[in-house]
């Protein structure tokens, strides 16, 4: 069994944006508490989340005022956004020279790179999602409870894109998730660096079962094609990860 800093190789300068649906936020907290513990981490988002809870940060600030007052290097995790937005109760992402301002005073950076209102399925809009530019490794995420079940509205964001997007599949399978891991347009569309897939909510061993089969098909099917990338899965509520 593997720490998420393992899993994913973390390791001094560093950039990991997030993308996909299923834990995006629940990952980025969770691999921030890790390092938190050995390094300085900012954790950050290129585009919007809620406000985090107190326990998962060390110091806030918004963009203007961590310029403002930029002292001795802090340790433990911060997290810098550029303005609260009161209608949304979200916090506004920086931008990629926002990042090349504030990251040499840290060890790892921590993005959340991807939105999808909270929908377990996503089709990706023309402007999603926003990877910095200074990211070094790209980790995609999907949640295995979905193999199974059927694709339907109430799941999905941008639900006729999704439909387009998978060929008009009524039931979530390894197929499914295929097309999402090797279309140009699906989960590592504007992924730099070092890729990763991270099969999310592996809760017990009917669905850590499911999770190997599924990145099994994935390693046949769809690796290199045409995206190389390495599959991890887990469950962030149990706090138990592997290689796949």
């Amino acid at each position: 069994m593997k720490t998420l800093t393992d899993l994913f190789d973390i390791k001094k300068g560093d950039v990991v944006s997030i993308t996909g649906t299923g834990g995006k936020t629940s990952l980025l907290f969770k691999l921030g508490n890790e390092l938190r513990k050995s390094c300085r981490v900012l954790i950050t988002t290129s585009t919007k989340i809620f406000m985090p809870s107190k326990e998962d940060y060390d110091f806030i600030y918004t963009m203007e005022e961590y310029m403002s007052d930029k002292k001795e290097n802090h340790e433990g995790a911060t997290v810098i956004f550029g303005e609260y937005c009161r209608e949304d109760q979200k916090l506004i992402g920086i931008n990629d020279e926002d990042l090349e301002k504030v990251m040499e005073d840290f060890d790892v950076v921590l993005i959340e790179a991807d939105g999808s209102r909270r929908m377990p399925l996503k089709a990706w809009k023309d402007h999603e999602p926003p990877i910095l530019k200074q990211t070094t490794k790209t980790i995609g995420i999907f949640p295995v409870d979905l193999i199974g079940e059927k694709i339907s509205h109430d799941k999905i964001y941008n639900y006729e894109d999704f439909i387009k997007f998978t060929g008009g599949m009524s039931t979530v399978g390894n197929e499914t998730v295929g097309r999402i891991c090797s279309d140009t347009n699906g989960i590592f569309k504007n992924s730099r660096g070092k890729l990763y897939l991270y099969i999310n909510r592996a809760d017990d061993c009917e669905q850590l079962k499911t999770a190997r089969e599924l990145a099994a098909y994935l390693k046949e099917n769809v690796i290199g094609n045409p995206f190389d990338f390495k599959i991890c899965t887990g469950s962030l509520k149990e706090g138990v990860f592997y290689e796949c």
